[in-house]
């Protein structure tokens, strides 16, 4: 509770407190009622003497007389006693029912699934007060004693909560057991129970004190009307509110105002305090709705300050490297008078108000940007450099605190109203945001959402509107541009959709387009064509380009000038051939240092000679279509073999299968047809439970290590389950196994107490591997392993596979889109297109000399962290991928 309270502010605050005051007083009345009420419930006299009907409040009777001559304070504080009883009998017996049944129901899904949702839909069409007057005579028959009508209260108005419950949990269930780390438990052999109690319940529970809380004053109303309607309990056996309600009902056209005000008065009370609490809980409970420092995202600053600080030594990450012989910072800035910006940021800095403590996002940075000219702002998570960007246009929430200058020409951005920036975005200063699925609305069309763009800042026709849409379309590449200009985002392949993004950002031939990960959610043939369009625009238009991005090879195919953030400051600035030539800030060269390099690569050699681990043959994976929909096929005759010692990368972009390959030589996925051996067993198309004493033999690393760690799992009960579930060893000899399998990976035994949100990306990684390896598997399928970890992270955690890999000589099947990566690790190379498997042999002969045109086509479109190198790569690839979409 005081957790709770320490996370509430204000006004929240004040209406929690107050919610629990009045819930706590309803309480200790109900558990104290025969000290606190003057009399029981139905006396009507005291030592012989009548109380009188009707009688007005006085010193005998602090809150009058009923017309049948009982003491309304008794019966209010007995009442208080009935209401509490039933709540939490009704609560408590919905949560038993509802919450067991939603999450067997989520989890197994099939024909029970279906069963139950109909019933609880049936259950919940009902109009509340009547299901619950339905189950009250049922139950009752119209009579009952104290007991046993309080018990048929609480179990009509358990019917009604029931469906409530069992709709939460389920939805909540679907939601968490696809989650990695409930697949990561599956691989492990977890059974059913331990996954429901240990990995779903524990992670959908955290909504049940606002649903309990908030059925809670449902409940009382509820109680109320039955009561009310002659329903409730035998007036006789206890007091209750609503009866006293229909009592006082002709009371209140003669004036006699107690005998319905107090009772009504305690109904209100009870319900606001219930009510009050539960809003309460659920807006602290809602992440989204806090402003709590974010521990991982300190996590990780940490690890690269950690990295920061062995490379710099006594060099400030404030002070930027500055040419000797200008006295400029590298590549000019706005104090350069010979520039002319576009835009010009002047000591700017943001703060962000959290429950914790302030967070100093940016620390008064400057750079500028010339009209034609494209500005790459870098650097790794935590650095600022989105945020710096997003203060420009004013899309900062309100917590933060922006201070310095930003200026568009000679105007002045920062300190203006939502009302006068609103001319600015989209017309001359516009943004393309990092996923094009949360940038466009989904309901919709394309054509629509730039129309309303150019009307917001044109006098223009809707007919004039829509040939202007179309042709921006035609302009940014689209196909058929005049027929998808009425598709919806969902009609559109994610290239497209980031396509309609730029058309979008360049309506109003703006002066600035600040381009925010503009690729990161792309394939990388896919970002070769979308990097081709924006250089065309600024070429074309002339227009200034702001490039935020982390991918160097990127910044070597794009920009002009560079500026690298860390931690809120900018370290360096310089011309883009320069900064990768000779980079100056120990920082930039330990960043570019860790950035993988197609081709130039030292990798591993075969290992012909091994014995065979892993084996798929002729492998099929199909899904069922929607319906009168044919099914799709995933994965089309797959045949591959891994060895052990071997890595065998397996490349291929968003929807190639080869994730789908992975997850099926685990048994997390079943095949259609084909056959898959690990370690000479067939493990195709067996059940769970089959599969259990096998699943010793492999291990899985997932892509996110922020999922596939339970967050309510310690790092040591994280580690420890695959040995509890696959093993019968001592809990004494598994924490020691733990703390051997964290120091393996390079974590202290201390992690083990720790919780996954207290890691950075690169240590949860860590934590996965060890977990993967803790039962010494012939066989590891790492999916995109690194594939969200920044470049020094990455660089950390690649180099700490390699050396286990090696020295435990397991057979892995590494899984990634990035060929630079795959051609660090792997002795041989697989590529998927659609489905099918194209092209597999020695990765100097994949990545070096391919032999199929898909192969060469992905090679040609990674782009490489060498400007000059780079541009030789985009002459020489031609018109290879102009046909991209």
């Amino acid at each position: 509770m005081l957790s709770v309270l320490r996370s509430s502010h204000g006004l929240q605050r004040f209406m929690l407190i107050l919610g629990f005051i009045l819930v706590g007083a309803f309480i200790i009345i109900a558990i104290f009622a025969p000290w606190i009420a003057p009399y029981g419930f139905n006396d009507d006299r005291a030592n012989g003497v009548l109380f009188g009907t009707q009688q007005g409040p006085s010193s005998a009777h602090w809150f009058g007389t009923t017309v049948g001559g009982t003491d309304v304070l008794s019966r209010v504080v007995y009442g208080a006693r009935t209401a509490v009883e039933v709540i939490i009998l009704a609560v408590v017996l919905s949560a038993l029912i509802g919450v067991p049944l939603g999450l067997v129901s989520g989890y197994l899904g099939g024909w029970l699934d279906r069963i139950l949702v109909l019933v609880m839909d049936a259950l919940y069409a009902f109009p509340s007060l009547l299901l619950a007057i339905v189950v009250s005579i049922v139950l009752s028959g119209g009579k009952s004693g104290a007991v046993s009508g309080i018990l048929a209260a609480a179990l009509s108005i358990t019917v009604v909560f029931v469906p409530q419950y069992y709709r939460v949990i389920r939805n909540a269930t679907l939601s968490v057991k696809a989650e990695p780390y409930v697949d990561a438990a599956r691989v492990v052999g977890v059974r059913t129970p331990r996954i429901l109690k240990k990995h779903i319940f524990s992670n959908v529970s955290q909504s049940l004190p606002v649903i309990g809380t908030l059925n809670a004053s449902e409940a009382i109303l509820t109680l109320a009307g039955l009561g009310f309607l002659g329903f409730g309990i035998e007036p006789s056996a206890a007091a209750e509110w609503g009866y006293d309600l229909n009592k006082a009902l002709p009371d209140a056209s003669s004036g006699i105002w107690w005998t319905g005000v107090f009772p009504g008065l305690a109904i209100v009370l009870i319900v606001l305090g219930a009510t009050l609490v539960g809003e309460s809980l659920n807006d602290i409970l809602n992440p989204l709705l806090r402003t709590r420092g974010a521990d991982n995202a300190e996590a990780d600053e940490e690890e690269i300050k950690h990295e920061f600080e062995e490379l710099t030594g006594d060099i400030e990450p404030s002070v930027e490297v500055r040419d000797a012989a200008t006295g400029l910072t590298d590549g000019g800035s706005p104090g350069d008078k010979k520039r002319v910006a576009a835009l010009s940021l002047t000591d700017l800095a943001v703060t962000f108000r959290t429950d914790a403590a302030p967070v100093h996002a940016v620390n008064g940075i400057s750079f500028d940007v010339a009209p034609g000219e494209v500005v790459a702002v870098v650097g790794e998570s935590g650095s600022g450099k989105s945020v710096s960007s997003r203060a420009v246009l004013g899309l900062l929430p309100s917590t933060a605190a922006v201070t310095g200058s930003a200026k568009l020409g000679d105007r002045e951005l920062l300190g203006m109203s939502a009302r006068n920036l609103r001319p600015i975005r989209g017309d001359q200063v516009s943004m393309v945001f990092q996923e094009p699925s949360t940038a466009l609305n989904p309901v919709y069309t394309v054509g629509w959402q730039i129309i309303e763009g150019l009307q917001a800042h044109q006098d223009i026709s809707k007919k004039a509107a829509r040939k202007r849409a179309v042709e921006l379309l035609e302009l940014v590449g689209m196909p058929d541009p005049e027929h998808r200009v009425d598709y919806y985002p969902h009609q559109l392949s994610g290239g497209q959709k980031q396509r309609v993004v730029i058309a979008m950002a360049i309506a109003c031939d703006p002066d600035v387009i600040i381009a925010d990960e503009p690729t990161t959610a792309l394939d990388v043939t896919v970002q070769a064509a979308i990097l081709e369009l924006l250089l065309s625009l600024r070429d074309r238009l002339g227009t200034a380009i702001v490039l935020i991005t982390h991918n160097m090879g990127v910044v070597a195919d794009m920009a002009d000038r560079v500026v690298v953030m860390y931690r809120g400051n900018i370290v360096e600035q310089a011309p883009a051939r320069r900064l990768f030539a000779e980079p100056r800030h120990p920082y930039t060269r330990a960043l570019l240092d860790a950035v993988p390099h197609l081709g130039r690569e030292n990798g591993p050699g075969l290992v012909d000679e091994n014995e065979l681990v892993l084996k798929v043959d002729d492998l099929v994976v199909e899904f069922p279509g929607g319906f009168g929909q044919p099914s799709f096929r995933a994965v089309d005759h797959v045949s591959l073999e891994v060895r052990k010692g071997e890595v065998l990368g397996l490349v291929g972009e968003s929807g190639s299968g080869k994730s789908t390959v992975g997850r099926t030589t685990v048994g997390l996925q079943q095949p259609t047809t084909g056959t898959i051996h690990v370690s000479g067993n067939e493990i195709s198309g067996l059940s769970d439970r089959q599969l259990r004493p096998l699943r010793s033999r492999f291990g899985f690393v997932f892509q996110d290590p922020a999922s596939s760690l339970n967050p309510r799992m310690s790092i040591g009960q994280c580690v420890a389950e695959p040995l509890h579930v696959q093993t019968e060893m001592k809990q004494s000899e598994i924490d020691a196994k733990v703390r051997s399998l964290l120091e393996s990976v390079e974590l202290g035994g201390s992690y083990a107490e720790r919780f996954p949100h207290e890691l950075s990306g690169g240590q949860r990684q860590r934590v996965s591997l060890a977990r993967a390896l803790s039962l010494d598997p012939d066989l590891l399928i790492a999916d995109e392993p690194t594939s969200a970890l920044d470049v020094s992270v990455q660089a950390r955690v690649l180099e700490l596979f390699t050396e286990l890999q090696q020295r435990l000589q397991f057979a892995c099947l590494f899984i990634s889109h990035d060929l630079a990566v795959v051609d660090t690790l792997a002795n041989r190379v697989a590529v998927m297109q659609h489905g099918k498997l194209v092209e597999i042999g020695p990765r100097e002969q994949v990545l070096g000399n391919p032999q199929e045109a898909y192969t060469k086509r992905l090679i040609a479109a990674v782009p490489v962290p060498d400007p000059d190198e780079q541009r030789r790569r985009r002459e020489a690839r031609g018109h290879l991928l102009t046909d991209i979409s």
